[in-house]
């Protein structure tokens, strides 16, 4: 082997284990700096003046002339189009905000290492956000979009700007894993843009509700349209327009497979007001169905989320919530890993008082009960003989949680404890249920 032959011979086996390092592992989709938007001339415009009003260099104006075959740089005709690359223009920068989050919600901006999330930090191009488990987070965007991630997510902003030519948004997002719900608001401009990435396929949306999933270990990814539009395209397949209520599933070929959504879950059990320790919540069975979800938010946007459960069952149960008003949300999940149309119901929690059995004490009979939930509490004791509708006692502004009576006769009776809570938002009222207490002769 010659000298002059050696670096050849290194330059292809680099060449060969490159291109072994690319088929091991997916690349990740990029921002595309070939991406363009649409001007229309108007009147006095030049390419010149374009440059240097809303181009960043003066000189690039050659390019625009090249790429649209302009003959004449100082004569536009008014009303004919000319296509901008979004990598020359000037823009100011856009941002997205800490909305709301729970668990352990982290991002990072500039490659720095990931830190814990604060309520109303403002991120920006380049930034990462991430969520472990039973853990959730929401962003909001400048133009009123909200981006909400699950657990386990990633999320990386790639551009996040308002283009000053058009006056048009230009958000592209990658979704490295996990999920996400996008509610974006309905676009004010024609050259709106928002893109959503994952490693193998692009969602173009046009103010839109859909959710999207990445799952790195099998290499494919889903899309789920609840209203709006979305275009996919995955690596070379032709671009896929998904109608309201459908989905699709995303091939690491690149296959792109459409079906219709399952309907939204009906509710049977656990509608108005949750009072057991054990929030609880049961929806009919969907046709098709191999596993459901419910999501528990503070609003009916589901950007709060604080509960967020799945499993094999349409019954659902979830411990230690606090007293308040909420919003339970259910999809049905198919065979294909697509999750189906929400049904969203409102309920409040208040956890009910809890009564004991009434037992003799030193100077009469010890009457217990237990309270619980937030705010300052009073209570109502109530007791009558079960042959009489007339309260024998009815003790209200109770501050403890026990009476004694003294000299009750022989007999059956019934008794409740209602439970009065004040707090900064209400003021409200709850009853146990009726106890029954046997004195004998």
């Amino acid at each position: 082997m010659t000298l002059r032959a050696a670096p050849t011979f290194w330059l292809m086996l680099l060449m060969l284990l490159a291109g072994g390092l690319a088929v091991a592992r997916p690349a990740v989709a990029q921002v595309r700096d070939d991406d363009t938007v649409t001007y229309t001339v108007r009147k006095g415009d030049t390419l010149i003046q374009l440059a240097r009003d809303y181009m960043l260099r003066e000189t690039d104006w050659k390019e625009v002339q090249r790429i649209n075959r302009v003959a004449d740089p100082y004569k536009l005709p008014i009303a004919s189009q000319l296509s901008l690359p979004i990598r020359l223009l000037r823009s100011r920068p856009a941002s997205a905000t800490i909305a709301a989050f729970r668990g352990q919600a982290l991002a990072s901006v500039a490659n720095a290492p990931l830190r814990s999330v604060a309520m109303g930090q403002a991120l920006g191009e380049g930034a990462r956000v991430t969520t472990g488990p039973a853990s959730s987070l929401s962003l909001s965007l400048t133009d009123g979009s909200v981006i909400t991630l699950p657990s386990n997510s990633a999320l990386r902003i790639g551009r996040l700007r308002k283009l000053l030519i058009t006056d048009s948004i230009d958000y592209d997002l990658t979704l490295e894993t996990g999920s996400a719900r996008s509610r974006v608001t309905p676009f004010r401009n024609r050259d709106d843009r928002f893109r959503l990435r994952n490693p193998i396929a692009v969602s173009a949306v046009r103010g839109t509700d859909f959710r999207t999933h990445f799952d790195a270990g099998t290499e494919t990814s889903r899309s789920e349209l609840i209203e709006g539009g979305i275009a996919l395209k995955a690596r070379s397949a032709e671009e896929t327009q998904l109608a309201p209520e459908f989905g699709a599933v995303i091939g690491r070929s690149g296959a792109i497979a459409v079906e219709p959504l399952l309907p939204a879950p009906q509710l049977i059990g656990g509608a108005g007001v949750q009072r057991a320790p054990m929030v609880a919540f049961t929806v009919q069975p969907v046709a098709g169905a191999q596993a459901y979800r419910l999501q528990i938010g503070r609003d009916s946007g589901f950007v709060d989320i604080v509960e967020d459960v799945s499993g094999n069952s349409p019954d659902f149960t979830v411990p230690s919530l606090g007293n308040g008003r909420y919003f339970a949300r259910f999809t049905a999940i198919a065979a294909s890993g697509l999750e189906g149309l929400p049904g969203t119901i409102a309920f409040r929690r208040r956890l009910a008082t809890a009564t004991q059995p009434a037992v003799p004490g030193q100077d009469g009979y010890v009457f217990r009960w237990i309270g619980s939930g937030e705010g300052m509490r009073r209570y109502r004791f109530q007791l009558r003989r079960e042959d009489s509708p007339s309260w024998l006692v009815d003790e209200a502004g109770l501050a403890g949680s026990s009476i004694i009576l003294s000299d009750l006769s022989p007999g059956r009776y019934l008794w409740r404890v209602g439970t009065t809570t004040h707090s900064e938002d209400e003021t409200d009222t709850d009853w146990t249920e009726m106890e029954s207490f046997v004195l004998g002769e």
